[in-house]
């Protein structure tokens, strides 16, 4: 790990949650490396991210971005495991309690061979060459229909959402299809995140504190996929 240097891209509140801090100096540190973070406000997610990219790629130390949400904790390790997998772009899954029929859901879903066909971008490490191979945008807000066929594969297709299952919106669902269209490799860590939705936050300079929804314990079962 001497030679990965990270640097960390914060698209939401500029707040990162104590555990997943803590994890990341104790990964960092033990690299005699230091977290380096860059945040952003008051900018809608798809903007927000693609500011972040296009700011961290006039810098040219680092090698990897780890894109964090801040209702994601990270578990112990998830950094040195994401990196063993030496994929393009390496993520986790962080299960959202109740979401579909009151089960817990993952924030993956898998194509019929098993291999990742889109995931939420809450703990994501990615290799800064696919920036620079996908060009800008990197995030784009776009609806998608998705069809799985009896054979398990998945079909996307762009449209406008009519209150049907089977629909996703987002700057996720469509960044993972660009890393698709690329032929990057995707890969999913076996270390699970927590989602740790907050709902209520209060910050100032010498307070802060959140309220947790859809917390999924470490053994927990992930029940199904969003689709």
């Amino acid at each position: 790990m001497s030679d990965v240097k990270i640097l960390t891209l914060l698209p939401t509140r500029g707040i990162v949650l104590t555990e997943t801090i803590s994890a990341l100096h104790r990964e960092l540190y033990s690299n005699t490396q230091s977290p380096s973070i860059i945040t952003t406000h008051d900018l809608p997610l798809p903007a927000s991210r693609n500011f972040l990219v296009e700011t961290a790629l006039k810098q040219t130390w680092w090698t990897h971005a780890l894109l964090l949400d801040d209702d994601v904790i990270l578990p112990e390790g998830w950094l040195k495991e994401a990196l063993k997998l030496n994929a393009d772009v390496a993520l986790a899954n962080y299960p959202m309690q109740g979401k579909v029929d009151g089960k817990n859901c993952g924030t993956i879903v898998h194509d019929k061979d098993k291999s990742v066909a889109f995931g939420g971008l809450g703990a994501v490490l990615v290799k800064r060459s696919v920036f620079e191979t996908m060009g800008q945008p990197w995030f784009v807000l776009t609806q998608y229909k998705i069809n799985r066929t009896d054979d398990g594969s998945l079909g996307f297709y762009t449209g406008q959402a009519d209150g049907g299952a089977n629909w996703s919106a987002g700057e996720d669902t469509y960044f993972f299809l660009q890393c698709r269209k690329h032929k990057l490799k995707v890969k999913e860590t076996k270390l699970v995140a927590t989602h740790a939705r907050l709902d209520q936050l209060v910050t100032n300079s010498h307070n802060s504190r959140y309220t947790r929804q859809h917390i999924i314990n470490k053994n927990d079962k992930i029940e199904r996929e969003l689709l």
